[in-house]
This record gives C-alpha cells, sequence and structure tokens, in this order.
C-alpha cells in the first residue's frame, strides 16, 4: 500500500495538519462521503441559477428551441431552428433535452429549465468521474480535493445551468479519461483492468462524438499520443480492448450520423465547410481572439484553482518523471490547451475539456507541498486574486445602479460581499502560505456566489432581458386568434423559445405587410426600423398603434435597444 501511494505521489502527511482543527469533523465526514459532498456541491452552485435565469442567447436558446421543435415534429434527426436546418453540431443533446422535457411535462410549456437538465445531470457527472481520476492517479484526497475544484468553478456552475452540449460533452470527455488513465495506471502490472475500462474509454468516447463530433476524440488522440511518445510504448493499449469498444463507440455515434447523410447527403460536408474549418481558420461570429486568451480566462473561470495552476505547471513539470499520474495530466492538458490557444475562434468555455486537468494537477501540488505554492509566484497570484475581487464586487453594485435595475441593488450588495468574502480570506492565506485551507474557504464560497447571483441577482437585471419582458408584452395584448408575433430588428432565439415556433422574424416591410393582412398582429420594432416600418405601413394604408414600449441591452449585440410593441388601429 506505501508503494502505491509513493508510484501516485499520495498523499501528504503534513497536508491536514495545515487545517484549522474546527474543520477536520468536516473533513472526516466529506471524506467518508466524498460523492454526496461533490454532488451537494455542484447542486448548491447551480440548481438556484437553473430554476430563475431566464433563457439566454444566442447558442442556449437555440438549443432549446431546435429540441422543442424536435418533439413538435417527431422528427429525431433533423435539427431545425424554426424552418432553418441547424445540422452543425449532432443531435446527442438534442436527444437528452427532449427526452428530459418529455418525462417533466414541460413539452407545451416554454420553461428553460427542463431544457437544462441533461447539462446540470453532466456537470454533476463530470465531477464525480474527475473523483475517481483523481483517486486511481494520486490518492482519495487529492481525488476529492480536484473534484471539488471544478464542481465548484464559475465556469462549471455556468454551463450546468446552460442548455448546451458542454457540460454533457466534459463528462463525455472525462469518462473516456477515466478508462485511458486505469489503462496508463496498470502498464506495468500482469494483471489488465477489467472490462469496466474498455466502456469508460469508448462509452465515453461515443457519447463525447454524439454530443460535439470532433472535439472528443481530439483530446483524447491527443492524449493518448503524447503518452506513447513519451514512454515509446504502445502495447499497453491492448487494455482498452479495441476490438470490444470500437464497435460500442459506432453503436452509441454512428447510427445519427447515418440517418442524417441519408436525410441530407451533404449534412457532413456542410458542417466541416460551414462550423468547423471557419473556426480553425479565422476568428467567426466576432469570437476571435489572440493566443492566451484562455490563459487570462481561467483566471476567473477556474477560481480559486486558477491562483495556482501556474505554480502548479511549473511544480508538475519539474516532477512528471517521478510521478506518473502527472505525466497523463500534462499529457491530458498541455497539447489540447495548444491546441484551443491556437485555434482563432475562441469563446470562454472552448477549454472546459482540459479543466479537469488543471485541478488535478492543482490538487496533487497542494497535497505534495509544493514550495511553488507558498513562494513569490503564488503571493503575486494572492495579489491579483484581491484586487480582481475587488474590481468585480464594484461592478456587481455599479451595474445596477448605472441601468435603474432597483430591483437588483440589495442583491447585488449582498453578491458583493460575498465576492469579497470569498477572494480577501482566500488571498490572505496564500500570502501566509496555506494553499489547502484557502481552496478549502474559496471553492464553497464561490459555489454560494453562484448561486445567490444566479438566482437572486442576474434575473434582477431588468435592462438585459428583453426578451422575456417582450414575450410577457404580447402574452399581455394579444387576442385569443392572434397570429404569431412579428419581430422587427430583434431577431434573438430566446424570443422564438418564449413565444412561438412560427414567431415571424421580418424586415421592416415585411412587417407592414404582415400587419396589413392580419389585423389582429402584433409587431415588435426597435428603434432603428421605426422610422422605415411607419413609413412602409402608411403607404400600405395602415395605421399602426402603439401598445407598449420597452428598453434595454442586447447583449448578443452589445448595444441599448428601444423596441415598441404596435398592434393595429382600427
Amino acid at each position: 500500500m506505501h508503494q502505491a501511494k509513493a508510484r501516485r505521489g499520495g498523499d501528504a502527511p503534513t497536508a491536514g495538519a495545515s487545517l484549522h482543527p474546527g474543520l477536520r469533523v468536516w473533513v472526516d465526514w466529506i471524506l467518508r462521503r466524498p460523492r454526496v459532498f461533490l454532488v451537494a456541491l455542484v447542486l448548491l452552485a447551480a440548481l438556484p441559477g437553473l430554476l430563475s435565469m431566464p433563457p439566454l442567447d444566442r447558442d442556449e436558446s437555440r438549443f432549446a428551441q431546435a429540441s422543442h421543435q424536435m418533439l413538435e415534429s417527431g422528427d429525431l434527426i433533423a435539427i431545425k431552428f424554426q424552418h432553418e436546418p441547424r445540422n452543425k453540431k449532432p443531435a446527442g443533446i438534442h436527444w437528452l433535452q427532449s427526452a428530459a422535457v418529455w418525462v417533466t411535462g414541460q413539452s407545451d410549456a416554454h420553461e428553460i429549465w427542463a431544457y437544462r437538465l441533461p447539462s446540470l445531470a453532466g456537470a454533476i457527472l463530470a465531477v464525480l468521474v474527475t473523483f475517481s481520476i483523481g483517486q486511481g492517479l494520486f490518492g482519495r484526497r487529492q481525488g476529492l480535493l480536484a473534484a471539488a475544484l471544478l464542481g465548484g468553478c464559475i465556469v462549471v456552475a455556468v454551463e450546468a445551468v446552460n442548455a448546451k452540449t458542454d457540460a454533457m460533452l466534459l463528462f463525455g470527455v472525462v469518462l473516456a479519461q477515466l478508462g485511458l488513465a486505469r489503462a496508463w495506471i496498470a502498464r506495468d502490472e500482469s494483471a489488465p483492468p477489467g472490462i469496466l475500462t474498455c466502456l469508460c474509454f469508448w462509452g465515453g468516447l461515443g457519447l463525447g462524438i454524439l454530443i460535439k463530433g470532433p472535439l472528443a476524440p481530439m483530446v483524447l488522440g491527443l492524449t493518448l499520443l503524447i503518452l506513447c511518445l513519451s514512454t515509446r510504448r504502445w502495447r499497453w493499449l491492448g487494455a482498452l480492448r479495441p476490438l470490444y469498444g470500437l464497435p460500442l463507440m459506432v453503436l452509441i455515434a454512428a447510427p445519427w450520423y447515418i440517418a442524417i447523410t441519408l436525410q441530407d447527403q451533404s449534412f457532413l460536408m456542410r458542417a466541416a465547410n460551414e462550423d468547423l474549418i471557419p473556426k480553425l481558420l479565422q476568428g467567426v461570429e466576432s469570437h476571435g481572439q489572440p493566443p492566451g486568451f484562455y490563459l487570462g480566462v481561467q483566471l476567473v473561470a477556474l477560481w480559486p484553482a486558477a491562483i495556482f495552476t501556474i505554480p502548479a505547471l511549473i511544480a508538475a513539470w519539474q516532477a512528471r518523471r517521478k510521478v506518473p499520474g502527472l505525466a497523463f495530466v500534462l499529457a491530458w492538458l498541455i497539447p489540447s490547451w495548444l491546441v484551443f490557444e491556437l485555434t482563432p475562434t475562441k469563446l470562454p468555455h472552448y477549454t472546459l475539456p482540459t479543466y479537469p486537468a488543471l485541478t488535478l494537477m492543482v490538487a496533487w501540488a497542494v497535497f505534495a507541498g509544493s514550495d511553488w505554492l507558498t513562494g513569490r509566484t503564488a503571493k503575486a497570484f494572492a495579489v491579483l486574486t484581491i484586487l480582481g475581487g475587488t474590481a468585480i464586487a464594484v461592478g456587481i453594485v455599479w451595474l445596477p445602479l448605472a441601468f435603474e435595475a432597483e430591483a437588483a441593488v440589495g442583491p447585488g450588495v449582498v453578491a458583493a460581499l460575498l465576492v469579497l468574502a470569498a477572494t480577501y480570506v482566500s488571498g490572505a492565506l496564500v500570502w501566509r502560505g496555506r494553499p489547502l485551507p484557502a481552496l478549502a474557504w474559496g471553492t464553497p464560497m464561490v459555489a454560494l456566489v453562484m448561486a445567490w447571483g444566479m438566482s437572486l441577482y442576474v434575473p434582477k437585471l431588468s435592462f438585459l432581458w428583453i426578451s422575456p419582458r417582450l414575450a410577457d408584452a404580447y402574452a399581455e395584448y394579444k387576442a385569443p386568434d392572434a397570429p404569431p408575433l412579428a419581430s422587427v430588428g430583434y431577431h434573438e432565439p430566446s424570443l422564438v423559445f418564449l413565444t412561438d415556433t412560427d414567431t415571424a422574424l421580418l424586415s421592416a416591410g415585411e412587417a407592414a405587410r404582415y400587419l396589413a393582412e392580419k389585423p389582429k398582429a402584433l409587431v415588435a420594432v426597435t428603434e432603428r426600423e421605426k422610422e422605415a416600418f411607419l413609413k412602409d405601413s402608411a403607404a400600405l394604408g395602415v395605421t399602426p398603434l402603439v401598445k407598449t414600449e420597452l428598453s434595454g441591452i442586447n447583449y448578443s449585440k452589445g448595444r441599448r435597444d428601444i423596441i415598441t410593441l404596435y398592434g393595429r388601429s382600427p
């Protein structure tokens, strides 16, 4: 047992000694029930937001609306947003969302929370599997800390309440990495790992392909390639049993690809030409960023683990030949991270499949007692943490005051105080050379901040939520047999999701004709399109009647919108 712990880089005997005695009872309880604690942590961070946050633009509402239309049409193969094919991503997440909505009885409701359930499940499962990986590579405490740092960080909480692919993709990647890690750990043992290793690797890979195409194979393939090149050994891959596992992966991923290709023979070529290749060549949809972007993003997205990612990376690189688990983690992290940094199109969550490797690395460094986590580098990040927390707290209070969102002021003050408590105490502990207490304090505090912020603060920033307010106004003023809402200049997917699949997204002239032909219609028009709409309506002999007016920030386009809802004058 002692040799096994040494080979993994086992628990440092001094790690627990730095904890306050009053915390040891809680630590012992958590160590006896790690999975209960981890599930509770993710639920604390994400569940309030899942129930409270309005539908987000643009990706979440596009995914949710496409899943809603699957249920409406009964067509589980073609993916559509209104009448436009949306076959850029596989159908896996749409199937899961449709199943969640059907099971919860929300098929006819415009309730986004039901569509978010697969993302919440994906986040929870990814955290639990990260614990298993860490336990196998380094030890129980390291695995628990790594999983907690992942489950309590900002980006996982956000993706767990976002009805998109990323949280479930994360689960697919870490499940496959669990199989690969078990094969790696057992490479020098006489008895090969059991069938579960094969099922995890190929099942996770198949799930990843069905959720988001080539991303999971890229991460797994690079990990596998670096491990084999660094050791010049390939035979240990036989533990993955490709003769049994490859058919499993094909059984999971291939049926939809075959079905959509039979339905639309140009699908694969179009998906590559319109979605994948442009992202590799240039920044699309204004998402181009220079290399180094993700290094800055993780300082916020992965906090508090981000305080130690760079010092832990230095320590892990130095010890990689002594601790086999570090070789695995670095093979997972470095090549995929470089690919993401070099790809022109960047969004903050794209590097999420590498975050478990970061938290595993940090957890190892904490329990190994690395000097890099208590030296000048760590103190510099402690100062950065305090300065960043102060700036974020000021911004939280300023935002509702600047945009006259009075209902958010009180919750914003509480959120700001929580941020200050999290960052100041963690920063002070890091400065004093106590990384484990800093993480033990910061992780649940982040979860608490996310729970409070996504349930009681952000939803009350009314200027952000144009679509919910416009949908409420439409429901208030529409006649019982009125046609679907028409919208001019404001074409966000959340408006379609909250109103009707047939919501008409029109130009000013088309909307004027719509109102002329349908006397009971309601038309929403932005300030920029107002003059053209009124002019075209007058030319058709129609007098639009103002029902209501609202204003807010269209955060998808980064601009203020004033929208007027018109009916037709009798």
